[in-house]
């Protein structure tokens, strides 16, 4: 098997989580995880993607890192009122924490994913909860547009 590292295990885990909790509450959600594929689809669209990772030491002098891994989600919806709904669905899910998958392919096989439970995953920081505003002249898929961001961090149960 080949096993993923800890920071993707984190955005695969993320996104088959609110992928999953989408497709149990609405239909004809999109999820994608990465940004231009946001625009190659039909509306509405959740984008979910791993944005960056924060390493900082456990302790002056340690080699050991406490890691905080900040996901983006965009929203590209079809109405203001589906923007907000999405929004807030999806914080409503995020504030629960999911479980943390590691994630691996078996040899020679690139297609399949295997998940095995290993902990999970709480937001630690809420960085950006907004509506994205290009003003007035606006193509569709940016016309009803939502970003979040949250810090989060993967922990043994």
């Amino acid at each position: 098997m080949s096993a993923f590292s800890e920071t993707r295990n984190i955005e695969l885990s993320s996104i088959y989580y609110l992928e999953t909790q989408i497709g149990i509450s609405w239909t004809g959600i999109t999820v994608v995880k990465t940004f231009l594929s946001a625009y190659d689809n039909t509306l509405p669209v959740v984008c979910i993607r791993l944005y960056d990772t924060s390493n900082k030491p456990l302790e002056v002098g340690s080699t050991t890192l406490l890691d905080t891994h900040r996901i983006n989600i965009d929203i590209f919806a079809t109405s203001d009122g589906q923007r907000i709904d999405l929004a807030d669905f999806i914080t409503d899910k995020l504030k629960d924490g999911w479980i943390y998958y590691t994630h691996s392919h078996p040899v020679g096989d690139n297609t399949t994913l295997t998940r095995t439970s290993a902990g999970r995953i709480s937001v630690k920081d809420w960085n950006t909860n907004t509506r994205v505003d290009f003003g007035d002249e606006v193509s569709n898929p940016d016309k009803f547009r939502h970003f979040i961001q949250v810090g989060v961090k993967a922990g043994i149960i």
